[in-house]
């Protein structure tokens, strides 16, 4: 199993708190591979969202819509305090239905980009 980073990372205002209204990307090319929100503060890196994505084409995945955390199925996806930023990531096998071992550049190749709204709640005091 391998992982690769398909965009981010986004830095954000550690002092600030946010949650995750929206996160959706769109990709031309579906291999069996999983794609997550990630969210990290200082050493540590967990886990907002993700989805095991089969074969097929799909033109816009959400992975987060208003409302819905499709992994955790909560209504708000908040970002852990003094978190410093997120990025989304693909991860598993990445096997080709013809070659059986396409790269993982091959994979970012069907990716074009990801669509975030965050939405800034509070700040935490010093």
């Amino acid at each position: 199993k391998k992982a690769v980073i398909l965009d981010g990372p986004f830095e954000l205002v550690p002092s600030r708190r946010y949650s995750v209204d929206l996160m959706s990307f769109r990709v031309d090319l579906i291999e069996e591979i999983s794609v997550g929100l990630f969210a990290y503060f200082g050493p540590y890196v967990v886990q907002i969202s993700a989805l095991f994505l089969g074969y097929g084409s799909e033109d816009e995945v959400s992975l987060i819509i208003p409302g819905v955390n499709f992994l955790t199925m909560e209504s708000i996806s908040m970002l852990p305090p003094k978190c410093d930023g997120v990025l989304l990531v693909a991860w598993g096998e990445s096997d080709d239905a013809y070659e059986k071992k396409s790269s993982w550049s091959e994979v970012k190749k069907y990716f074009h980009g990801m669509k975030l709204v965050l939405n800034q709640y509070e700040e935490l005091a010093e």
